[in-house]
């Protein structure tokens, strides 16, 4: 019996000094499996997102131009819908409209968050998140589809050109580390949207 533990340990050392060797010589070792393709961030569960340009279906980044002029974010004079966003009027209350889409390409399933609206000051700065003035935060469920909330906002500023920022946020599709580029946020994540504006 110790005979033949003796034997097993003996080939065991043996094995082991043969891989070892090989190491040392330089032996190529079996070739690595490719890594497997990954979307341009991480999977979350959820992915709510609004388009940057009419063709955005949701990847990250996005290229698309012009990057500042969301379809999903845009400023009406009441609160029903308008065509197209219009300029809002000093002193009036104006509606904002943003669209959530669900789901998106790196998630699914109904969300529940926040979508927090900002804007910055007409003539003023663009960094990220200093140069920008909080507007309105509403709570949203957003089950599959499109799901419009609509703000009204009655202190916009100016007279002068300036922009707002759409921006969703949940437990289950999280913001990641952000920069302070505001175009450079906005391209990498489809959960930011922005809409320049011209207030009179």
């Amino acid at each position: 019996m110790a005979f033949l533990g003796s034997r097993a340990r003996r080939a065991a050392l043996a094995l082991l000094a043969g891989t070892a060797l090989a190491g040392l010589l330089g032996t190529p070792a079996a070739p690595a499996a490719p890594p497997a393709a990954q979307p341009d961030r991480v999977m979350t569960v959820t992915d709510v997102w609004m388009r940057d340009v009419a063709t955005d279906v949701g990847l990250q980044p996005h290229t698309g131009s012009p990057i500042w002029s969301s379809p999903d974010v845009k400023v009406c004079p009441t609160a029903v819908a308008c065509a197209t966003s219009q300029f809002p009027v000093v002193g009036m209350t104006s509606y904002i409209f943003v669209t959530l889409r669900n789901p998106g390409p790196y998630g699914a399933g109904t969300d529940s968050g926040s979508l927090r609206i900002y804007r910055t000051s007409p003539g003023g700065g663009m960094v990220w998140p200093t140069d920008l003035t909080w507007v309105a935060t509403v709570n949203v469920v957003v089950p599959a589809g499109a799901t419009t909330v609509v703000v009204p906002w009655g202190a916009v500023p100016g007279p002068g050109h300036f922009s707002l920022l759409a921006v969703w946020d949940s437990p289950d599709d999280p913001l990641p580390l952000l920069t302070p580029d505001l175009m450079t946020n906005v391209r990498n994540n489809n959960n930011i949207a922005w809409r320049d504006l011209l207030s009179v």
